[in-house]
């Protein structure tokens, strides 16, 4: 996949993104979705606010495909040529990042980019490694603010409490930030007793090295 680079999306190209999206979704679902682009937009002005419309076009593609039953998810999994573990089914709410970023490719391809459509597929169990970009919108996804569950309203809360601190370092407070997301995550799957995915795994031991060499930086 190479796609030419899409930052410069216009808002009209936006709003017929907006319009086209409402196919794919419930009411409810797409009440979240615009949610979402409007929280990646205000995160996107703190950490990236070259690439907002960018960051938008991810957020309102993020969740195309989550209405969708497991059966449809893993006939998209087979048209697109995505692996599936064996351990990926007893996570069924994973394949729709996988599915999302592949059908939005499809679908969308004269408004999305490499970029756009890695923000798609790691939105959920995220990765190691994730880019500035993928965590924007991982976490608008996290912290919109129409979510009313506890883990959401007090990362929401703890995320903006702790940026808008006089001296804050905003990259520190988004380490961190993530790193709580992560444990809300797995916390809430062990209560489950469910499988948690080996990226998200990966991902949290990611943002803790990442803060740990960060610290040691600033402390010399």
């Amino acid at each position: 996949m190479d796609i030419q680079n899409k930052s410069s999306l216009s808002e009209e190209e936006l709003s017929l993104i907006r319009e086209r999206v409402k196919e794919y979704q419930t009411e409810k679902r797409y009440r979240h979705t615009l949610a979402v682009e409007r929280e990646a937009a205000s995160l996107g002005e703190i950490f990236l606010p070259e690439k907002v419309m960018s960051i938008r076009c991810s957020a309102l593609l993020h969740d195309i495909t989550k209405v969708l039953s497991l059966e449809k998810q893993l006939q998209y999994c087979q048209k697109f040529d995505i692996m599936v573990r064996n351990s990926d089914k007893l996570s069924p709410k994973i394949f729709h990042a996988k599915t999302a970023a592949c059908l939005a490719e499809q679908d969308f391809a004269e408004f999305v980019d490499d970029e756009i459509l890695s923000g798609v597929r790691w939105h959920t169990t995220g990765r190691r490694g994730m880019t500035l970009f993928e965590c924007i919108v991982y976490l608008a996804d996290y912290i919109e603010d129409t979510r009313t569950f506890e883990d959401c309203v007090e990362l929401r809360r703890y995320f903006y409490d702790s940026i808008n601190k006089d001296g804050a370092d905003k990259y520190e407070v988004l380490l961190k930030t993530m790193i709580k997301s992560f444990d809300m995550t797995i916390n809430n799957l062990v209560d489950e007793g469910a499988l948690i995915d080996e990226d998200t795994v990966e991902a949290r031991n990611y943002f803790i090295e990442n803060l740990a060499k960060k610290q040691e930086s600033k402390n010399g």
